[in-house]
């Protein structure tokens, strides 16, 4: 009895000894995997995780900077353009005139070289220039006009606490008021681009004015939906828009290339005819 015990035991000890060794055999790659897997894991949270957002939150910030140091030069360009004339503006009010000018830029998504066009031939940036028909300030606002867009848009003055309902026009004295008066001539602008969908048309309009603008020319819309114009048959009307092409529209051209160079240089931007 005593053999068959010691028989049984070696034989379970055997057995034993037999299903570690296979146990073993069989799963040790899967344990060497899995330690491999949870020392990665720490390292990757404890070091390269923390490497990568410090990467890229260093590449961010460098982003960040040239992005503001190239605004700020851009800026730089837009003063010197306001700067090489006689605007009769202090140079505080200048600066603040340049970064206006820029941001409404950025905020309508219109060139700033187009809005300073704009201004170069309307009153060859003289704050204070006055037309024979009345439109007053840098960008040649008339004061029903510019009444009509301060409604019409809510345009804020922070030097002017005006109350348009007691008003049938905006005083001159308000109009040379230079931030004022960008910022109705860069809306005004940009409506008529909404409007007229075409550059072209829409310095006509601030030319020559919307309602003349419409009844010089007549409109189609193609199938695909774009508006085709072309100029009523009469004389006064072809001389009309052949004075404000070859006048007004290629002198606008011609500034804003020269403008739209000196602001971006690399950014090389043509309107076409």
């Amino acid at each position: 009895m005593k053999k068959i015990i010691k028989l049984f035991l070696k034989l379970k000890n055997s057995l034993r000894n037999l299903i570690a060794e296979i146990k073993f055999k069989y799963f040790l790659p899967y344990f060497l995997l899995l330690s491999v897997l949870i020392s990665a894991a720490f390292l990757s949270y404890f070091y390269v995780m923390p490497m990568y957002y410090g990467y890229m939150k260093e590449r961010q910030d460098v982003k960040l900077l040239k992005q503001k140091i190239r605004i700020d030069y851009e800026k730089i360009r837009v003063f010197k353009i306001i700067k090489s004339f006689n605007s009769g503006l202090p140079v505080s009010e200048e600066k603040k005139v340049s970064n206006l000018i820029f941001n409404l830029g950025e905020k309508y998504k219109i060139n700033p070289a187009l809005i300073l066009a704009v201004i170069r031939v309307e009153s060859s940036f003289n704050n204070f220039s006055y037309s024979d028909v009345g439109a007053v300030g840098l960008m040649q606002i008339k004061p029903i006009t510019g009444l009509y867009l301060i409604k019409k848009y809510g345009i804020k003055s922070k030097k002017y606490n005006y109350n348009t309902k007691y008003i049938e026009y905006l005083p001159v004295n308000y109009l040379y008021n230079p931030s004022l008066n960008i910022k109705i001539g860069a809306r005004y602008l940009l409506s008529l681009l909404y409007e007229f969908k075409n550059l072209k048309l829409a310095l006509f309009a601030y030319n020559v004015g919307p309602t003349l603008a419409y009844r010089t020319l007549s409109f189609t819309k193609t199938e695909n939906g774009k508006i085709k114009f072309k100029l009523n048959a009469d004389e006064s009307t072809n001389r009309l828009f052949s004075d404000f092409y070859y006048g007004y529209y290629k002198r606008v051209k011609k500034y804003f290339a020269i403008y739209n160079k000196d602001i971006f240089e690399s950014k090389k931007i043509n309107i076409k005819d």
